[in-house]
């Protein structure tokens, strides 16, 4: 069986970016003008995130840091940019990469988020772990931020439900482009994202 690494890395094009392998937090800022959201390509501390949101300049506004669900991680371009190189930066001396430019949202009732995002990104899993799904009739999501604990708290938007899967094998997931994304922030446990739509077993 080929590791989770390996697969991913059969998933890389030349001039892709692989994030840091693991369920790490990464920060994300959006540039104003252009809507390009761009993400720290090594791992920040909420700590972190705070101290940059007093560094940077009026041309960018903070989103937020995230916790990675996925193992693993790589973006095969930026947004609009297939067939060049992923697009980076550097904001207050790190390094940034441009991972996707969202639509406009829609607020489902409870609050869950929806939102069209233009990205290309590969999401990988680790053999051995519990794998959390949101089934709806047009596919499954996965969850690419956050983590299960009060999975059962969520408002999740009508025709949805949880479900889990015990992964066999590592399970590699290419969303699509666009990504349908469905976002849940609480002050009490943090942001939560499922994203697809995928065929999952």
């Amino acid at each position: 069986m080929k590791s989770l690494k390996t697969l991913m890395q059969e998933q890389l094009p030349e001039g892709g970016i692989a994030v840091p392998y693991g369920r790490n937090s990464h920060m994300e800022v959006v540039e104003v003008a252009t809507g390009r959201v761009w993400m720290s390509l090594d791992p920040a501390s909420q700590q972190e995130y705070d101290q940059l949101l007093e560094e940077m300049d009026d041309s960018l506004r903070g989103v937020g840091v995230g916790d990675a669900s996925m193992d693993a991680a790589l973006f095969r371009h930026s947004p609009d940019g297939e067939g060049e190189p992923v697009r980076e930066r550097e904001i207050c001396g790190r390094r940034f990469i441009n991972v996707a430019i969202p639509g406009e949202p829609t607020v489902h009732p409870g609050g869950m988020m929806q939102i069209m995002v233009n990205k290309s990104h590969v999401v990988g899993y680790e053999a051995g772990r519990t794998l959390t799904i949101m089934s709806m009739p047009e596919g499954d999501f996965v969850e690419v931020v956050g983590t299960a604990e009060h999975d059962e708290e969520l408002p999740l938007p009508e025709g949805a439900n949880l479900r889990t899967i015990e992964l066999q094998e590592p399970c590699i997931v290419a969303l699509p482009s666009p990504t349908t994304t469905f976002f849940h922030f609480s002050f009490d446990y943090g942001l939560r994202s499922f994203q697809g739509p995928v065929s999952l077993p």
